[in-house]
């Protein structure tokens, strides 16, 4: 598809009223994600050379997530009376943004595992549906991406009930039950990983839902600052910045230097997604004051920012396990050196193919619908980029 016609697909969205430094976040994450994904087929030198420099870029999806949605979450909270009426609205708002096109995704695997196999068994995938999958233990059998999925599903469930409950029951103000719940995720998950450190068992955290709930939590902390300490928050934009890329480039000199061989199980499991959390919400105070981009470039970052969940998506599972993995490539070559580039190419292009045609088609017109429906219409936010994350 011309570039051309791809800026003109894409114009009204441009010309919205979005905030480029975030977009270009988005943009990273969902970029190191797909190389990420795609790395397997390449040679075995190259592979440990992309781990050696890879980014984390769904724990700086948490983050952004954290950053946009606690700052809707904390305007309503601040603006309005709160109720449980409120929160149904909060949580309506947040699914139709999110459930509409992973059901959809979804769905569609469950369809091709049961066309692959006839024996399948829908009970084998039905816990994806309610985002059981990774709730008390890892797995991405059926649908690997969707575990970070799972993570904010739940995050967004349990926490703004939690505040809620804080400040009916309890009388708390919004910020106090904010900044009291945000405490006790931040405490309570590092404590969490630390138990698995010290007790040393062998379970495989990394995808599992309690032991990554902080991550989109850092993100919060940076909306309540941004809401309740503008000043602070706008005070030192460029030295953060610089600091939060300082603790990404140490993280990756001690990876390639083996610096923390040491203590390696400590840092891995207890501090890497801590640290790699801080360190994205540091960028946040100077990204979110980039309003606009000078440059060409800056549409192709903002359209790839804004397909970003549908690429999340679409391109692992399905793309890359069930069309192309099942291509039997040596009926036509047995060359390598011709199926590889060949794998990885249609590897990209469709999943920006099926992105782009899902975002236009399905996605847009759901989250349309999603801003003329709601209990409290008073309370939506006008802004229809507010939700335009993962």
């Amino acid at each position: 598809m011309p570039l051309i016609n791809i800026y003109s697909l894409f114009s009204t969205e441009l010309k919205n009223n979005r905030i480029f430094g975030l977009d270009i976040l988005r943009f990273i994450a969902i970029i190191t994600v797909v190389i990420d994904h795609g790395k397997f087929i390449f040679p075995k030198k190259i592979i440990q050379f992309h781990n050696y420099i890879r980014i984390d870029g769904v724990t700086i999806f948490f983050v952004l997530s954290g950053f946009l949605i606690g700052g809707i979450l904390i305007k309503q909270l601040e603006k309005n009376t709160p109720s449980f009426r409120l929160l149904l609205d909060f949580w309506i708002k947040r699914w139709f943004r999110t459930l509409p096109t992973y059901i959809l995704i979804l769905s569609i695997l469950t369809i091709c595992y049961s066309i692959q196999d006839p024996s399948f068994s829908f009970e084998k995938i039905s816990k994806y549906y309610y985002f059981s999958q990774n709730l008390f233990y890892p797995t991405d059998v059926y649908f690997g991406e969707s575990w970070s999925l799972s993570v904010e599903e739940w995050f967004y469930l349990t926490v703004p009930l939690l505040i809620f409950i804080l400040i009916i029951f309890f009388k708390l103000k919004p910020k106090n039950s904010i900044l009291f719940i945000a405490l006790m995720v931040l405490f309570s998950v590092t404590l969490l990983r630390y138990n698995l450190y010290s007790e040393k068992k062998d379970i495989d955290f990394h995808h599992q839902v309690i032991f990554r709930l902080d991550s989109i939590m850092y993100g919060v902390v940076g909306a309540y600052i941004n809401y309740y300490y503008s000043k602070y928050w706008n005070k030192f934009p460029l030295a953060l910045f610089i600091t939060g890329i300082l603790i990404f480039l140490i993280q990756k000199l001690c990876s390639i230097t083996n610096i923390l061989a040491t203590v390696g199980d400590f840092y891995n499991i207890v501090l890497e997604y801590s640290l790699t959390s801080l360190a994205t919400l540091l960028l946040l105070p100077y990204l979110s004051n980039v309003k606009k981009s000078k440059y060409k470039i800056g549409s192709i970052i903002t359209i790839i920012s804004l397909i970003s969940y549908s690429m999340y998506l679409t391109h692992m599972t399905l793309i890359k396990g069930m069309i192309l993995k099942n291509i039997p490539w040596t009926n036509f070559t047995t060359n390598y050196h011709i199926i590889i580039p060949t794998f990885y190419f249609l590897y990209w292009s469709l999943t920006f193919i099926f992105s782009i045609t899902i975002y236009k088609l399905y996605e847009l017109p759901i989250t349309n619908l999603r801003d003329k429906l709601s209990f409290n219409k008073k309370n939506i936010p006008n802004n229809k980029t507010d939700f335009n994350l993962n």
